[in-house]
């Protein structure tokens, strides 16, 4: 059963609109009317035709919402609650002009079936077409991650189970989909037990092209799988890093001057039910992570940040690597790049620029805790590397224990189409946050909350939007960013990055606080950014009650 709300646009109805001469005059914004909010733990949001359409997730109901991107004005709201009572969302993907939502139904104990299901959307009318379909039906379980409730124990989340049993990783040119999945370990010791891994490929319109599970060819304890990916003649890619011994570490001893492991490259296809394996030698690299991206020369590019093997910190950077894998599984064009002392020294302490100069005499200096967020590959080959300091800290007192998260300094590199650095850009960052009590959130990702940022491309321009402390407006290369606090305002900040010479400038765009008179708003997210055209973008915030409103930033 459906219901279908419908709000009427009344072009008369007045709304605010701001430039922003006290803040940055490159940015201006208009705030739209209030509206009913709609709560989901997780919300999904798509632009095209200058109208926005949201997913909205929530126990037993979706709601799809329609805007109008000119007016801001809420176009219609449906609301869904023919769901199953045990439904799990997994996703939700665009292919190309199609919407898809994935959702997950465990049909229980005596019959044990994991099934995966998809609705399409209609983008033009904001609706479901038709009932749900039954994609991928599984014998036995899946491995996967409960959804909680923050400061409830997993087991006992208020009707959040098993999430993320299935991954969905989409081709450059979105016309193939993998949906990979992970059957639950009968072996419980994983010096034993060798993964079983599901990959079925589709077409846009959901087609089957093949499918198979592969048992890996090395023990849950010898091998950690780095990423997959698809391409768009519908292979399938996957990246593991396999150690030569049973520590599943990166070394074993400080003194160790080569790694204990090699990477491997996984050739998944329709052509043979075989895995087809190409080593990686490293040399004296430590990969910190990698992520696998298709070019649009027909290449799968594998990047990440390396150390230099003189430390023994996982997640830390001396540099950048980059590498191109060849259809017939051919390593070529491997490059690294380390991160100059310059950069390293920019927005810390007197006391830390010592340090890292000290190190550096050594070949040991390094950026903590760093990980690849965005590669952009551009139509001229060039490639741009966004890279985010992340981590969490356990916090321990007399009652127990919690954890902040922490998104602090980003890191921006062009490699231009000849393979060499064009530039490398340092954006100061300091945000800490956690769930608070009753939260929902996917316990298997890094809580995010309002943190991080998000990535624009426009007008030969690169744009990086967080939100961050007021008192980092007039930072200076020499002083440290002030912290901002997850959940306590801050001011929307946007650094802008020219393509070609790599020249940076910053500006804030609007105060959480004060977006318009009498009017602060609440619970920002990046998630909750969707680019609605080469020089704009659009958010949707909350601002109490029980209403939300959309926030349109032109870009001038």
């Amino acid at each position: 059963m459906k219901k279908l709300l419908l709000f009427l646009v009344l072009l008369s109805a007045p709304f605010f609109s701001y430039s922003q001469k006290e803040l940055s005059a490159d940015y201006s914004y208009t705030v739209s009317e209030p509206y009913q909010v709609y709560d989901a733990p997780k919300k999904f949001y798509f632009s095209d035709s200058n109208q926005i359409l949201s997913v909205k997730p929530w126990k037993k109901s979706v709601v799809l919402q329609k805007f109008d991107v000119t007016t801001l004005k809420q176009i219609s709201a449906t609301e869904y609650e023919d769901f199953p009572d045990n439904y799990q969302v997994e996703g939700m993907e665009q292919l190309q002009d199609k919407y898809y939502l994935f959702y997950s139904s465990w049909t229980g104990k005596k019959t044990q079936h994991e099934q995966l299901f998809y609705r399409e959307i209609n983008f033009e009318t904001g609706t479901f077409e038709g009932e749900a379909v039954k994609l991928i039906d599984i014998d036995g379980r899946l491995a996967g991650t409960f959804a909680s409730t923050a400061g409830v124990s997993a087991p006992f989340a208020f009707g959040f189970g098993v999430t993320d049993k299935f991954d969905f990783l989409k081709s450059l040119d979105e016309s193939k989909i993998l949906v990979q999945y992970r059957r639950k370990p009968e072996e419980k010791n994983d010096k034993e037990s060798y993964d079983i891994i599901g990959a079925e490929v589709f077409d846009k319109s959901l087609k089957k092209l093949w499918s198979n599970e592969y048992t890996m060819p090395y023990t849950e304890r010898r091998m950690d799988v780095e990423d997959f990916a698809v391409d768009s003649d519908g292979n399938a890619y996957l990246m593991a890093k396999v150690f030569h011994d049973d520590s599943n570490k990166d070394k074993k001893r400080r003194k160790d001057e080569e790694a204990n492991y090699h990477m491997e490259l996984f050739r998944l296809s329709k052509d043979s039910p075989e895995i087809e394996k190409t080593k990686i030698e490293l040399g004296d690299k430590f990969i910190n992570g990698t992520s696998l991206f298709e070019s649009f020369e027909g290449y799968m590019i594998c990047s990440g940040f390396y150390t230099n093997g003189l430390n023994n910190e996982m997640h830390n950077a001396d540099g950048l690597y980059t590498f191109k894998i060849t259809k017939d599984g051919k390593l070529i064009d491997e490059k690294s790049y380390e991160i100059p002392l310059e950069v390293l020294n920019q927005y810390v302490k007197n006391r830390t620029k010592k340090r890292n100069e000290r190190k550096d005499e050594d070949g040991k200096a390094e950026f903590e805790h760093m990980k690849l967020r965005n590669l952009v590959i551009s139509d001229d080959g060039s490639l741009l590397l966004i890279g985010e300091q992340t981590f969490l800290i356990v916090h321990y007192t007399r009652r127990g224990s919690y954890v902040t998260y922490h998104n602090n300094d980003i890191i921006v590199s062009k490699i231009d189409a000849s393979g060499n650095l064009a530039w490398m850009k340092k954006i100061p960052k300091r945000q800490s946050g956690k769930p608070k009590m009753g939260e929902v959130y996917d316990t298997s990702k890094v809580y995010q909350g309002g943190m991080s940022y998000s990535y624009f491309n426009a007008n030969g321009n690169h744009y990086i939007v967080f939100l961050d402390n007021v008192k980092n407006i007039d930072l200076e290369l020499d002083q440290i960013p002030a912290l901002h606090s997850d959940g306590h305002g801050g001011y929307l900040t946007s650094y802008k990055i020219n393509d070609n010479t790599g020249e940076m400038s910053k500006g804030s765009i609007l105060d959480t606080r004060n977006v318009a008179e009498d009017l602060e708003v609440y619970q920002f997210s990046n998630n909750r950014i969707v680019k609605t055209d080469e020089n704009q973008f659009v958010l949707e915030v909350y601002k109490k009650s029980k209403e939300d409103v959309l926030i349109k930033v032109d870009i001038k």
